[in-house]
């Protein structure tokens, strides 16, 4: 969806899965396995008073995006890292159109992401690699458009929100190259898609704020869409937003507009 972004930017946006309480949770499969950052928590787990399944997210033409994240001290060596995105692919139709058509609701399409961290050198700007992962990931694909829901330049939306983007989904990126990379404790971390040859598939990267509304009453200038902000402010559960107002967008920095917008992401490593 068009996002009411910060500093009057407008911005493909909106989201993904069905909230898994074991998406949100931090806990390691493993007592060897750490979480050393995760911002997952600062995703609203309801809207409206139902499941959230809709954040803003970076779409495509903004790739590669992600921003610089400290973890906790000493991180160790890199395990493996999701990220949450956003499903705009429909199993038939096209999203916006409103004529998105998902039979079922469990079926999924592949996807294929990378994953890329790293170092930060002077200027805050891209340095070494530290390592690099490319899944190819089932995504669920968007659900069929709720015809009663109100017409926004983006469609009438799915769901009982309304939901006007992409369906909120967790992808896991595990087989990092080169193996055993140890991590910094400031790192750059952005993902990007590979080339399809199903131009109607997209998948975005979701941010923090969560979409709500759409209100067509609101004066001239404004997007219409209200959103729901980050929950706590913002603050990751594990690590720090060094720079909580930018963000890597084509893989360069973009030093303001993104409060609240962060990247969700969550990174384990081994001591």
């Amino acid at each position: 969806m068009i996002g009411k972004i910060p500093t009057s930017r407008a911005r493909l946006a909106a989201v993904a899965i069905a909230f898994a309480a074991a998406a949100i949770n931090v806990a390691p499969a493993s007592a060897s396995v750490k979480v050393v950052y995760s911002n997952f928590n600062t995703v609203q787990p309801t809207v409206n008073g139902h499941p959230n399944e809709d954040t803003y997210s970076a779409a495509p033409f903004e790739f590669p995006f992600g921003g610089i994240v400290e973890f906790s001290h000493r991180p160790g060596i890199l395990k493996s890292m999701s990220a949450q995105v956003d499903s705009f692919t429909c199993e038939h139709g096209t999203y916006n159109l409103e004529n998105c058509y998902t039979a079922n609701s469990n079926k999924k399409f592949s996807y294929e992401l990378t994953a890329s961290i790293y170092e930060v050198k002077e200027g805050d700007k891209e340095g070494a690699l530290v390592a690099t992962s490319t899944g190819k990931f089932k995504i669920p694909y968007r659900p069929t458009t709720n015809v009663t829901c109100p017409e926004t330049p983006e469609g009438k939306g799915f769901g009982v929100n309304c939901d006007v983007g992409g369906y909120l989904a967790t992808v896991k990126f595990k087989a990092f190259s080169p193996g055993g990379a140890v991590l910094p404790e400031r790192a750059i971390v952005v993902i990007t898609n590979t080339i399809s040859d199903r131009s109607n598939d997209v998948v975005n990267v979701g941010m923090q704020t969560s979409y709500k509304e759409w209100d067509a009453e609101l004066g001239p200038g404004e997007a219409g869409f209200i959103s729901e902000g980050p929950a706590g402010g913002g603050t990751p559960l594990v690590g720090t937003d060094p720079f909580p107002e930018a963000a890597f967008v084509r893989g360069g920095l973009v030093e303001t507009g993104y409060a609240g917008y962060q990247p969700v992401l969550q990174v384990l490593a081994k001591p």
